[in-house]
């Protein structure tokens, strides 16, 4: 389905790269310029929790850091984690603490306990429909009193930042409606084949199977002749939830051709696409088709055909090939039925 952000974490989208070196010369600048210990941009995931996308590459050091755990810019801190950022993120807006240090509220924030770091200033970063990026925060490992125009250094960091986040989502929107299905909210076949082949260079190189399945939606011109092309496309659009509601997380879709479709996944055998199958069948046969302007009521849910191939590792098939091959079991298996 289409999705603004396509990875749990946007600074691992090549897409938004440049704007990561800019960002990186921004976090530096602000680190310098207030003689702080370190300089972050922190990505915020409501399941996974508070991770570093960027951070300054110099700062103040201190004598009391935990050298044995891992930097702040490589930890993920869980959701629930009770560090300063959090702090931003629950309230939605600007926080500074000029000394942590005894303050029992901060007891069990890693990032005084384990990095030593007593002063924190943040601000809150988000998309344009205010949903919560993240954070660019400042750290240093002694007390502060930092002035009015220095915040408002940090939040003019942030609007720049912003900026780059909305850019970013007009790139995706204008992706994905090159790369969408409209009718059926699916990858189109150029979308599914640019995902395809990016899951296929991935299992080459951890050397995972690939599973194939082609759909076809048996007797098409029925549809559209007796009940009227409407109650087609709500055939196509049925089928198309089906699919999504029955494949996992991992799996890519799309919608290649008129009534056909294509699923792509990492498989141990068979078997992982015959279950696909199966519940594509079951989700379609609970359907319920209606269209107002139909020609006749509908008594029947959609029908398919399905072909599956599996492609052992290595993987040394084309996407094409495979896709010819899943090809021609869908066609035995719609001609087992005639």
């Amino acid at each position: 389905m289409v999705k603004i952000k396509t990875r749990d974490w946007l600074a691992d989208d090549d897409a938004i790269a440049p704007s990561l070196e800019k960002w990186q010369r921004a976090v530096d600048l602000m680190t310098e310029l207030l003689g702080a210990s370190a300089g972050f941009v922190v990505e915020y995931n409501e399941k996974l929790g508070y991770r570093a996308a960027i951070s300054s590459v110099s700062g103040n050091t201190s004598d009391t850091a935990d050298t044995t755990s891992p930097p702040p810019a490589l930890r993920t801190n869980p959701p629930q984690s009770n560090i300063y950022c959090r702090k931003v993120i629950d309230e939605k807006a600007a926080f500074y603490e000029p000394d942590a240090q005894n303050k029992p509220e901060w007891a069990d924030n890693p990032e005084l306990t384990k990095d030593g770091f007593r002063s924190y200033y943040g601000v809150p970063l988000t998309w344009s429909d205010g949903t919560l990026f993240g954070t660019i925060c400042v750290f240093d490992n002694q007390p502060t009193n930092y002035p009015e125009s220095f915040q408002r250094l940090i939040e003019t960091l942030r609007d720049l930042i912003e900026t780059d986040l909305r850019l970013y989502e007009h790139y995706q929107t204008m992706r994905n409606v090159s790369l969408s299905d409209q009718l059926t909210g699916l990858n189109n076949r150029a979308g599914f084949e640019l995902l395809a082949r990016q899951k296929i260079r991935i299992a080459r190189r951890y050397h995972h199977h690939i599973g194939l399945i082609f759909i076809d939606l048996d007797d098409m011109k029925h549809w559209n002749d007796d009940y009227g092309h409407a109650a087609g496309d709500a055939a196509l659009k049925a089928l198309g939830t089906a699919i999504t509601d029955s494949i996992r997380e991992v799996d890519i879709c799309g919608r290649i051709g008129g009534d056909e479709f294509a699923i792509l996944g990492y498989v141990r055998n068979r078997g992982d696409l015959t279950t696909i199958i199966t519940r594509i069948h079951n989700t379609l046969s609970a359907a319920k088709i209606s269209v107002p302007a139909s020609k006749k009521p509908i008594h029947e849910t959609p029908k398919i055909s399905a072909g599956a191939s599996v492609f052992f590792e290595p993987v040394r098939e084309s996407l094409e090939a495979m896709m010819d091959q899943a090809d021609r079991e869908m066609y035995r298996d719609k001609n087992r039925k005639r």
